[in-house]
């Protein structure tokens, strides 16, 4: 047996002891914690069961019961003693109560079946829409359902005929405006001859105070001879006011043509430019570069928004041109297009430059006075600059090796350390880079938004099986690299930063726009770049967010909606475009259209063809030297006049046949047109069309009688050709026969109208016009507003045009006043010798009071046939011109009074009056001789015109 071991014995003294006495106090404690919440749990279960909750329930309901009998029978006791009125208007307005709540009871029922049906309805309209909207080839049946959404009504009607009003007044207004233009130059030409006139009357009176006679016929015969060879040569600068005359006026003329249609037209331009895009373009071989600037002055280097317009116009015909040779977007980008070029020399201007001061002047900044940045990336580079750093530091040789590679290099501590630092700091600055440029999107110059938003549409039209990021990569290459990468790399020559920069911070910016082209680029380092693989999450990210940009870059509206352009605007402009040019750009680029004239107008004809055919051979030659003058071009358009359209009565034609094919289907119908149109007429169909004719083309008698007759005419008229139709007075069997022939006519001029397919292209445009109507009106009120303040532009440029012509009209009037009188100009009365022939002419004169008013000068013919002014007289031998007289006098200024006096003629005094102004412009259009005095007297011109001048 096992020895029992003895019981522990507690001592009594251990529960006297106070610290054993709290702890069976705290011990109590808790068993009695124990047992209230084992007790407080029971009576929650309990009251959570199903039996308490009915029991609770039951009697909550009994209580409900016992209140609500109490209050019925109060309410019992208090009708049994109430009034009996009060009783019936109680029982009424319960009846009233049941009743309409019956009838609301009916009312939502038809309600509900009316939606129904409504809804059944709309659905089948809907569906009969979508058919005329979605079905290539509508039927009649479905044009004819949506027949009556053709209807004009009165607010379509005022905006047709307030349209139709405005344009004709802005039609007008351009007419007279191109009259007094016109009338304009012609003054202000004869003006620059007057003052090329005066500074040779100016020469001729410096001569004519202090010499001889003798001195002054050798000026005169000097002035002659100048004339004649002025008269015979061309000027290497013909555009002066010297050399003003018909052959240099029409070459300015046409040159002027030649730059407005280049602009305005830039298919010819960007067909050229694509070209001889590999090309040398004559001469230097620097042929691109003189391309670029002849077409950036061509545009005036974007500094208005004409301008910017028609160059942002002509980048779009580039790239349309220039994607015709690309077979993938691969290829598009290792391109090199000169739209890009384009862009890149217009991002010098002001406003690009502003730009890009404004975003990337602090950040560059930030880079460039920062001396301890150093953004290295290369291993090898960071190991070589801490071993030089060391070195300089110790004073020792370093004892790393020098040759090492990358891996070698990032083994050691100190470079790996340095090394992720420049990691660091290059993520946080590329950073701040890439948030300035995303958060700039309304600061971007519109330019070059707009090219994005053209090359963006290209590309998807060009290849529409190629994913959005392809896309995306293509705007990114031109956004980024061709655009902003530029002002990152070399800011200073950007006006980014004022001086220079040195080769340590080029190298830190040239990092930072690395890291941006990776990213817009949205491809990660690969094995080549294995070191930057760190920074691929930061790429991966940051590509998403700069090509999401580059979509909202590209996501802007068209150029025309932007700058408000259209046709009209030109002729609106009080103005005209200016461009300065030199003769060097535009005789060269005259040069290049005239080599390539055959590929830019293969069919030899063309507003283009005929400017190079007036203008002949260019100036241009490799090696020849031209001017280095600039010259201003006041550019004008060879069909100044509103261009006829030749589609225009065409466009009519089928307008007004769709109108009859709506009355034919509205009365009979058919599988298609063809069949209805050889379908029978009845009386049945005859008295259908008079009721539409009297729905149609008659008044209504309860409604303004001029206005719906003003309606009615404008829909029964028609005109064929020049002869005007009565839709009113036709029989349905005439409207059938003229609009069948109609539409076999139209068949010659219109692709889509063919017999083949049952003239199944009718009933599609008349489905179109049926589905576009409400686009329609939106562009009618757009053309009505742009339309008045086009109105509005051209009676301002009428005002300013009536002034001009009012102030040259006074100045040439004013100048052929002082040129007449240029005797009393500050000089004393001529002496004149007497008993000569002119003494005794201006005394008979003042004898019978017939002295002119600017004077008179008696010569004989052999004086003024020595002087090379006549040059022959019909009949007479020359040893007979001293027996005629001839007199030139002025009684009124501008006009020449040319007398001749000789016995054997006809007449013995022939008279002859000729104005100034007709002299001027003979020697304008350079005709060298005239004759006058009815044929007997020929003289030379220019001597003429200097006599006259000299007298």
């Amino acid at each position: 047996m096992l020895q029992q071991q003895p019981k522990r014995q507690i001592k009594p003294s251990y529960w006297s002891e106070p610290e054993n006495i709290k702890k069976l106090i705290k011990c109590q404690a808790l068993a009695r914690k124990w047992l209230s919440r084992r007790e407080f749990e029971k009576v929650q279960e309990i009251h959570r069961s199903t039996f308490f909750q009915s029991h609770v329930n039951h009697l909550q309901a009994r209580v409900r019961g016992v209140l609500c009998r109490r209050e019925l029978e109060n309410k019992r006791i208090t009708f049994e003693t109430c009034n009996e009125q009060w009783v019936i208007k109680l029982q009424t307005n319960c009846r009233g109560y049941l009743a309409r709540l019956k009838l609301n009871r009916l009312l939502d029922s038809i309600d509900r079946n009316v939606r129904k049906e409504g809804f059944t309805m709309n659905r089948l309209v809907h569906n009969v829409q979508q058919e005329l909207v979605s079905q290539k080839n509508p039927s009649v049946g479905t044009v004819k359902n949506f027949i009556h959404l053709l209807d004009d009504s009165d607010l379509d009607y005022n905006s047709e005929v307030k349209l139709e009003s405005i344009r004709q007044e802005v039609i007008q207004s351009i007419r007279d405006n191109n009259q007094l233009d016109v009338h304009v130059n012609t003054i202000d030409t004869k003006i620059a001859l007057l003052v090329r006139n005066a500074i040779t009357i100016d020469e001729v009176l410096k001569v004519t105070g202090p010499l001889r006679k003798k001195e002054q016929h050798r000026r005169f015969s000097q002035m002659a001879a100048a004339a004649e060879a002025e008269a015979s040569s061309q000027s290497v600068n013909p555009f002066t006011l010297r050399n003003i005359n018909q052959k240099n006026q029409n070459a300015l003329d046409l040159y002027q043509q030649l730059v407005y249609l280049l602009q305005t037209d830039p298919k010819h331009l960007a067909k050229l430019v694509s070209i001889t895009r590999v090309q040398d373009f004559g001469g230097d071989g620097d042929g691109h570069k003189r391309i670029e600037s002849t077409i950036l002055a061509l545009f005036g280097y974007a500094t208005n928004s004409r301008e910017e317009y028609l160059l942002i116009n002509l980048c779009r015909f580039c790239i349309d041109e220039e994607i015709k040779h690309v077979q993938s977007p691969q290829e598009f980008m290792r391109g090199n297009y000169s739209f890009m070029k384009l862009v890149v020399q217009t991002n010098r201007g002001a406003k690009e430059r502003e730009f890009f001061r404004t975003i990337l002047t602090p950040l560059v900044n930030e880079v460039v006075n920062n001396e301890f940045l150093d953004l290295e990336t290369d291993p090898v580079g960071i190991y070589h600059k801490v071993m030089n750093d060391e070195e300089s530091r110790t004073g020792l040789p370093s004892r790393r090796k020098h040759a090492v590679n990358s891996q070698e290099a990032l083994a050691d501590e100190e470079v790996r350390n340095v090394f992720i630092t420049h990691l660091r700091n290059l993520r946080e600055i590329t950073e701040k880079f890439l948030i300035a440029i995303t958060s700039t999107l309304d600061a971007l110059p519109y330019g070059i938004r707009a090219v994005a938003r053209e090359l963006r549409l290209v590309l998807e039209h060009k290849f529409p099986n190629e994913s959005s990021e392809n896309v995306t990569k293509i705007l990114a290459y031109f956004i980024y690299y061709r655009y902003l990468n530029p002002a990152i790399v070399a800011p200073e020559h950007y006006d980014v930063i004022d001086g220079s920069i040195n080769p340590h911070q080029r190298k830190n910016l040239a990092e930072i726009s690395r890291m941006l082209q990776q990213i817009s680029s949205g491809k990660i380092f690969d094995a080549d770049d294995m070191f930057l693989a760190p920074l691929n999450d930061y790429v991966f990210h940051a590509g998403q967010r700069f090509a999401e940009w580059f979509l909202k870059v590209a996501d802007v509206e068209d150029p025309e909606t932007h700058f408000g352009m259209d046709a009209l605007d030109d002729h609106a402009r009080t103005q005209k475009p200016t461009i300065y040019i030199s003769p060097y750009e535009l005789c060269h680029l005259h040069y290049m259209i005239e080599q390539h004239i055959e590929v830019l107008a293969p069919k030899k004809q063309g507003t283009l063809f005929e400017i190079i055919s007036d203008l002949g051979p260019s100036p241009f030659k490799p090696g020849v030297q031209l001017p280095t003058t600039v010259w201003c071009l006041r550019l004008t358009n060879r069909d100044d006049d509103i261009p006829q359209d030749s589609t225009a009565q065409l466009q009519q034609l089928i307008v007004d046949t769709k109108r009859l094919v709506v009355y034919i289907i509205q009365i009979q119908s058919g599988p298609n047109l063809l069949d209805i149109f050889q379908q029978p007429v009845t009386d049945i169909h005859e008295a259908q069309w008079m009721e539409i004719k009297q729905r149609e083309f008659l008044p209504h008698k309860d409604q303004g009688v001029n206005y719906h007759e003003s309606i009615a005419k404008k829909r029964r008229s028609l005109k064929l050709g020049n002869t005007p139709l009565d839709i009113n007075n036709l029989t349905f069997f005439q409207l059938k026969t003229i609009t069948s022939r109609l539409a076999a006519h139209l068949e010659k001029f219109v692709d889509r109208i063919t017999q083949q397919d049952n003239y199944q292209g009718l009933l599609n445009m008349i489905a179109e016009d049926i589905t576009g109507k409400n686009t329609r009106r939106q562009t009618r009120e757009k053309e009505i507003t742009k339309l008045k303040t086009t109105l509005g532009h051209l009676q301002a440029k009428k005002a300013y045009l009536s002034d001009q012509r009012q102030s040259y009209e006074d100045y040439l009037k004013l100048s052929m006043d002082t040129m007449a009188q240029k005797k009393q100009r500050g000089k004393k009365q001529r002496y004149m010798w007497p008993f000569t022939r002119q003494y005794f002419h201006m005394r008979n004169l003042t004898k019978q009071g017939k002295l002119p008013t600017f004077g008179s000068y008696k010569y004989t013919a052999k004086q003024l046939h020595d002087r090379g002014v006549i040059i022959t007289l019909e009949g007479v031998e020359k040893k007979h011109y001293d027996r005629i007289d001839i007199t030139l006098s002025m009684d009124e200024a501008g006009i020449v009074n040319l007398e001749g006096r000789y016995a054997n003629w006809s007449a013995t005094s022939i008279y002859m009056d000729i104005q100034y102004e007709q002299l001027l412009q003979t020697q304008f259009e350079g005709v060298q001789t005239m004759t006058l005095l009815e044929g007997m007297i020929k003289v030379n011109v220019n001597l003429l015109i200097y006599m006259i001048n000299k007298k």
